[in-house]
């Protein structure tokens, strides 16, 4: 069975506001017609490996682009863990999100007020199952406990310390055949530890170069390996480990704080 994918469709993307790092001096600077282009490459190469749904934007949310932080979707129950954003600038998003799922028949649920969750932006599942939650930066460390009313399964805790990599998706990737892509900078000793524990020789350490390519903000479908723009390094790496890697520029988003797997959100 083809996996499932949600994209939002590009034309409202803007960088309106700042709030992460990357955001700083960009507000108006991007170039709309070279930001659609890149998504729509995107979106081919995924349709080529997936089922692709779109979503339509909103101008009054230039962050919906970034499916990933829609929320968490769990398939087999139908239900969708709705995202509760930590800054004002995305909140909006929240009911927009909702409609969405809810007039598709999924069940939405949110965490109790005042807990901040940002969906798959920071909960990622491994092909072994196991769901990990960041904490520290978007996401409080209480919403692990509350997801846990509703996954049933291993869940593992990671602390963020920069807010360059203020979403577990912008330094983490668990691949097929239990590998992981990570970059050790962005976790407290703890996180970092957990991971080796988890991963073990399979575990990928990014260097600060390819943190900053967002080589670990990857879509793996399969054996396939979509990213904005890996190392000669890394692609010889996860060739040897069984994987092919597709670069596709996404450097408009870049300048928000996103790439390939903020653009995605896996429903299926």
């Amino acid at each position: 069975m083809k996996q499932r994918l949600l994209m939002c469709s590009p034309e409202t993307f803007d960088v309106n506001y700042e709030i992460n790092p990357w955001m700083q001096g960009q507000v108006g600077r991007i170039d709309q017609t070279a930001a659609v282009g890149q998504w729509q490459r995107l979106q081919r190469l995924l349709a080529a490996l997936a089922e692709v749904e779109v979503m339509p934007g909103d101008i009054a949310w230039p962050d919906l682009v970034f499916t990933a932080n829609a929320g968490l979707p769990l398939p087999a129950e139908r239900t969708f863990i709705l995202s509760s954003f930590r800054h004002p600038e995305r909140q909006g998003e929240q009911a927009v999100n909702r409609r969405w799922f809810e007039a598709r028949g999924w069940r939405c649920v949110a965490l109790a007020p005042g807990t901040c969750f940002e969906g798959a932006g920071d909960a990622l599942l491994d092909s072994r199952g196991r769901l990990f939650i960041a904490d520290g930066l978007r996401t409080d460390r209480a919403a692990a406990d509350q997801i846990g009313e509703y996954f049933k399964g291993p869940i593992q805790s990671l602390r963020l310390v920069d807010p360059h990599f203020y979403h577990l998706d912008t330094c983490f990737c668990p691949l097929a055949d239990g590998y992981a892509l990570y970059l050790p900078a962005a976790f407290d000793g703890a996180g970092e530890q957990a991971l080796r524990q988890a991963f073990g020789e399979r575990l990928i350490a990014l260097t600060p170069e390819e943190g900053r390519l967002f080589c670990a903000n990857a879509v793996n479908i399969d054996h396939v390996v979509i990213m904005n723009e890996p190392t000669p390094r890394l692609a010889l790496i996860l060739k040897a480990a069984g994987f092919s890697v597709v670069a596709t520029p996404l450097t408009e988003f870049m300048k928000s704080g996103g790439s390939a797997k903020c653009l995605t959100l896996r429903i299926a």
